[in-house]
């Protein structure tokens, strides 16, 4: 506790930081979310080891995760209604089994790194799970007894080191957050997420990346009798940074959305009930499949969003039909890729109609689109980014009563990444 009272006092010395070329950040969006590197994948072989702060340089400080005041510069559209959650950054949404929202996010840096949790029914009382040395993007679910599960990386070291870091789950029960690392060869669990089905099973994916010459790629966690078992899906290596998305059918079918990074493609990956993987190619013209999200209608179909970094399209595809079709949704200008760049620019989720919800942002803004029953696209901007950027990173959960919600972060301060944490609704 001392800890995160000396990192409380530091709000407004990293707020005044911002802004300000001194340190090399500044409130330009371009200057603040310069990424470390193009974030293409054959430029990505460093990205582990830049992961390790310059230990000849004091590391930033971040601010405990506490909502304190806001100083946020983005804006919300007449309509929708802004909070802020707390410091940190990389956000995930979810609606407990009473349709109450809630957000997991973290902070980065070591040694003042952390993850929490907040929900609207404790009044968003961010409550700190574990500190240490993290990665996002992160995953949040509820399974059936309305407890909070958390998927995120551990790099199980104050430093950098291949040998070391796994998937960790946290679940808080009566006795508060319980750990357990899904312990596995190589330095894996990157890009982490978790889908809990009707049968109640956890499950989660993540990536043993291919930077650190590891073959296995993209990785099926399961929690089976109280142990984690890990199994490869045969994605063969496979860059981290560009998100996995994890869901299970109402039949108990699992998959997963990633891009291949050998290829550029959106490859889909699917396994029923006692069966073996199977991938399956969405889109392969050109550079196609970075950040995508998808969720299954009550019909088993698949629903899937993603980016196209050729031409900056947000995409979105459908075996409604039988067969892989794909349309576009809009455009964002503003991506910028890399070790700090982007990571969930979209973000999936049906309404109760059956509804496509799409939820997309980059350092600019945060924009909501709906599918017509025509099958054309209707786009709002939510939130428009101000004197400092967004952290390119946006989930989405609706409600039974069709309301939206989402997360985004806004960027304040870079080296390590920074941010505050903010939930969104309309109404």
């Amino acid at each position: 506790m001392r800890k995160l009272l000396i990192l409380a006092i530091a709000v407004v010395l990293l707020a005044a930081a911002c802004g300000s070329d001194d340190d090399g950040t500044t409130g330009s969006a371009a200057a603040v979310a310069e990424p470390s590197d193009s974030g293409d994948a054959d430029d990505t072989s460093d990205e582990g080891v830049e992961s390790e702060p310059d230990e000849s340089e004091p590391a930033q400080t971040e601010p405990t995760p506490d909502p304190g005041d806001s100083t946020l510069t983005s804006t919300v559209a007449d309509g929708w209604t802004a909070t802020p959650i707390g410091a940190g950054t990389k956000p995930s949404l979810a609606l407990d089994t009473n349709g109450d929202p809630a957000i997991a996010f973290l902070f980065e840096d070591i040694p003042e790194g952390f993850v929490a949790y907040a929900s609207a029914t404790d009044g968003w009382t961010v409550d700190p799970l574990t500190e240490g040395y993290f990665y996002g993007p992160i995953g949040l679910a509820f399974d059936l007894d309305n407890q909070p599960n958390i998927a995120f990386h551990d790099h199980q070291a104050s430093s950098f080191s291949q040998d070391l870091g796994d998937l960790t789950h946290a679940v808080r029960n009566g006795a508060g957050w319980q750990l357990q690392a899904a312990a596995s060869e190589g330095h894996d669990g990157w890009d982490s997420t978790i889908a809990i089905g009707a049968d109640g099973i956890v499950r989660a994916a993540g990536i043993d990346p291919a930077q650190f010459n590891r073959d296995p790629g993209v990785e099926y966690y399961e929690l089976v009798n109280g142990e984690w078992v890990v199994e490869e899906i045969g994605s063969g290596p496979t860059d981290y940074e560009w998100n996995v998305d994890l869901q299970v059918a109402a039949d108990g079918t699992v998959a997963m959305t990633y891009f291949a990074t050998d290829s550029a493609d959106l490859i889909f990956a699917s396994k029923t009930p006692g069966g073996t993987w199977t991938l399956d190619t969405v889109a392969a013209d050109g550079d196609v499949g970075r950040f995508s999200s998808f969720a299954f209608d009550g019909d088993g179909a698949a629903h899937i969003t993603y980016w196209n970094a050729d031409s900056a399209e947000v995409s979105y595809a459908t075996n409604t039909s039988g067969s892989w079709e794909t349309a576009v949704i809009s455009n964002l200008d503003s991506v910028q890729p890399g070790f700090e760049g982007a990571r969930r620019i979209t973000s999936l989720a049906l309404d109760p109609d059956g509804g496509v919800v799409v939820a997309y942002s980059d350092t600019s803004g945060v924009w909501l689109a709906r599918r017509g029953s025509d099958g054309a696209w209707q786009s709002e901007q939510v939130v428009a980014g101000g004197s400092l950027p967004l952290g390119q990173l946006v989930s989405l959960a609706i409600g039974d009563d069709g309301a939206p919600h989402i997360s985004y972060f806004e960027v304040t301060g870079n080296a390590p990444l920074s941010g505050e944490v903010v939930y969104v609704t309309s109404g």
